[in-house]
């Protein structure tokens, strides 16, 4: 013989207990309603959080991808110029330097002498710079003489007159500039690794 089951109603004690709270039927509906779209409201916010997580992802993983990409490339490039630097520091630099110290014992000769244009400066430059320091200066103003010193190099000299004194180093400018270099791709190898 089939068992019959019946329906139990005990939960509609809880329903009159919640209903009775209301004074009437309209705040009953007017706070249903109101639960309801909130609880929309916060299911659909839930599903847009959702699918934008969805679209967003394979987005900013491209982006990541690409920047990681780009970060390569510059690393690429910049130690494939390595050696292009390094040769011009080591090659034309030097040339160039020799070159341009006539200009730099120039111009504080000038600034000398404006401050102290009746004083006589002394130019100390290594022997071999003697001569084409003499020529390059001589149409300056000033009363000058340029002496020999061997403890100088031909990327160093030193300027006294009364008053002040200045000193040009270009040897040491340019071991700067080599280790600058050196930092600079050190630096540059650094990231890739930590890139990597």
């Amino acid at each position: 013989m089939p068992s019959l089951k019946l329906e139990s109603f005990s939960h509609d004690v809880e329903i009159r207990k919640g209903i009775s709270k209301f004074e009437s039927f309209e705040a009953l509906r007017d706070t249903a309603f109101n639960d309801g779209v909130k609880s929309g409201a916060d299911a659909a916010s839930r599903a847009f959080e959702a699918e934008k997580i969805r679209t967003l992802s394979p987005i900013l993983e491209a982006l990541n991808d690409l920047a990681f990409s780009q970060i390569e490339a510059r690393h690429a490039a910049l130690n494939s110029m390595r050696p292009m630097v390094e040769q011009l520091l080591k090659t034309l630099l030097p040339d160039a330097a020799k070159q341009g110290l006539g200009a730099e014992i120039s111009a504080i000769l000038a600034e000398a002498y404006k401050k102290s244009p009746q004083a006589r400066i002394h130019i100390s430059v290594a022997p071999d710079a003697v001569s084409p320091i003499q020529s390059m200066l001589s149409p300056a103003k000033a009363d000058f003489t340029i002496e020999p010193d061997p403890s100088l190099t031909a990327l160093q000299a030193k300027i006294g007159w009364q008053g002040g004194f200045d000193q040009i180093d270009l040897e040491a400018t340019l071991s700067d500039m080599r280790e600058a270099v050196d930092v600079f791709f050190t630096n540059v190898d650094k990231a890739e690794v930590q890139n990597g």
